[in-house]
């Protein structure tokens, strides 16, 4: 797979962007995916371990919305470890709790897009996950530019100092490498 293969903007064969939605309440899992499965490709999972395995085999999630309060792995840990691991993911961490140590760890640790409250409401989400979605399409149109603009760049330098080099030319001086 080539680089701007692996930076195109996460979709999936559908053409929508893929959304993974975490939470061990069952019934908090079905409300999402019936609030977003018209607009995205969503996949459940009913823990971090789950939503880690989930990532491990389908690379093309685009935005991550987690339930903060879980048991065996809080939603703070799934967005530290996706933050090192899946850096492209944008991350949403929902909580009833205000529990500011947790909230600012999840920002600082797990480079979350946004935190929201519960309850949520459908309307409030649904921005917010269509800010994040449209943040990643952003910064991953970017990042396949800026990998295109570098290719280039390295392309025309290895030009360069090959026409350099054919023409008895250095690289650090424009005098030719032989006196007459």
């Amino acid at each position: 797979m080539t680089q701007e293969e692996t930076s195109r903007p996460k979709r999936a064969s559908s053409g929508r962007q893929i959304l993974l939605v975490v939470d061990d309440e069952p019934d908090h899992l079905d409300l999402i995916y019936r609030t977003f499965h018209e607009e995205y490709e969503v996949r459940c999972a009913g823990s971090g371990a789950e939503a880690l395995e989930i990532l491990s085999l389908e690379r093309d999630i685009a935005v991550i919305v987690t339930d903060q309060r879980m048991p065996r792995m809080s939603g703070t840990e799934l967005l530290s470890i996706t933050a090192s691991q899946y850096p492209d993911v944008i991350r949403i961490l929902l909580t009833a709790y205000s529990d500011i140590e947790d909230l600012v760890e999840a920002i600082n640790d797990g480079k979350v897009f946004k935190y929201v409250t519960k309850p949520w409401r459908a309307d409030e989400l649904r921005e917010v996950v269509r800010q994040a979605a449209e943040t990643h399409s952003i910064l991953t149109s970017r990042t396949r530019e800026l990998s295109r603009s570098l290719r280039q760049e390295a392309l025309l330098n290895m030009v360069t100092n090959t026409i350099r080099g054919a023409s008895g030319i250095s690289s650090k001086s424009s005098r030719p490498l032989w006196r007459r």
